[in-house]
């Protein structure tokens, strides 16, 4: 990942810091105030360095937000220009927010990473009473959103934990309500029960045609993904070299691995990326020969990932897509909607042709 300078110079920070302690300190976002403490810190903006990362990952450990798409090892892994911001708070991290940069049309474009469902803030848990948190929650992100303000275009979505947004809208940004399939797999023993009967119907019957899921490459999938996308008039977003740096930090981090469904000739009927942590597991990119979706293989690839993830995470989430069939398809496993915000700033001419490619 690539560092960036400090948000204020250490300086400048310390003559804040001190003028802080002396005055009250308004909110201009909500209208409200508080009054500082003597000694009291603040809190301060600092992009983290390199030998920071392993206090990131603790936080992300702890965090309501911690995902895989946040630890250190996938922010490498996507390549690019990736910094994190972080939030301090009497000298420890207690927030940030991973920030991906792409050069477009001579343009700095903050967005998001392909296969990366969400980014935005992550928070550290707080303790007390929930009026404190809230004041909390909300010092770190009106710091975050004037930040980032100043960032001509930026795109992010955030995690569904966390549906506080307001700061970043009094700071110029809109919001659009996207929606994931998410899967409570806690007890692991009821998974199968929650299920619908069809499911079930169309695993027992991809078993009965012999069809097995087996660990593979990325080049496989990458395949399966093109047959999918070719059947639809359109191209895989991403490379197959993109797909395999992923999946190499994933394997090397013990945090993924991919499936791929065979039947009895070797023809190969669907595949899928999991990804996973102590908080969650995502499927990130899958595909399947549209000429054997009847199988009843990709029914049965759900159900394996589903245990698969159990044992690594309390909850599956499908990264879900905003199309009907895939909706109805994973609802049939009990997977529930959970809706989550993207967060967004641009100028008027990308709002029109934006909307004019119903990408919003």
């Amino acid at each position: 990942m690539t560092a960036i300078p400090q948000v204020e110079t250490d300086e400048r920070i310390r003559i804040k810091d001190t003028q802080a302690q002396k005055v009250r300190r308004r909110d201009v976002s909500s209208g409200q105030t508080e009054q500082l403490s003597k000694g009291e810190d603040p809190g301060r903006l600092r992009y983290l360095a390199s030998d920071e990362f392993a206090a990131w990952d603790k936080l992300v450990d702890i965090s309501p937000q911690g995902s895989p798409f946040y630890r250190s090892w996938w922010l490498k892994a996507v390549g690019g220009t990736v910094s994190i911001l972080g939030y301090y708070k009497g000298g420890s991290l207690i927030a940030g927010i991973p920030l991906y940069c792409e050069k477009r049309y001579g343009m700095n474009i903050y967005t998001m990473p392909k296969l990366t469902q969400t980014l935005g803030p992550v928070l550290a848990p707080s303790a007390g009473k929930p009026v404190a948190a809230l004041w909390r929650e909300m010092e770190v992100l009106s710091a975050f959103a004037k930040e980032v303000a100043k960032f001509p275009i930026f795109f992010q979505a955030f995690h569904p934990s966390l549906h506080n947004w307001s700061p970043f809208y009094w700071n110029g940004f809109t919001q659009t309500s996207r929606a994931t399939q998410v899967v409570d797999l806690r007890p692991a023993d009821k998974i199968w029960e929650c299920m619908a009967k069809g499911a079930r119907r169309h695993i027992h019957r991809a078993e009965g045609l012999g069809i097995t899921i087996e660990p593979c490459g990325p080049e496989p999938l990458w395949q399966a993904e093109h047959k999918s996308f070719s059947r639809q008039g359109m191209k895989v977003p991403h490379s197959v070299e993109y797909l395999g740096s992923l999946y190499d930090a994933a394997k090397a981090n013990d945090a993924g691995e991919i499936f791929a469904a065979y039947d009895g000739q070797r023809r190969m009927h669907c595949a899928c990326f999991i990804i996973w942590d102590r908080n969650r597991a995502y499927t990130v990119a899958s595909g399947a020969d549209p000429e054997l979706r009847d199988s009843g293989a990709h029914s049965l690839m759900t159900w394996h990932l589903a245990q698969i993830a159990a044992e690594k995470s309390p909850v599956l989430d499908f990264a879900g897509s905003m199309l009907q069939p895939v909706e109805l398809f994973l609802r049939s496993f009990g997977a529930a909607q959970v809706p989550y915000n993207w967060v967004m700033k641009f100028p008027l001419w990308l709002k029109m042709y934006l909307v004019a490619r119903r990408k919003i």
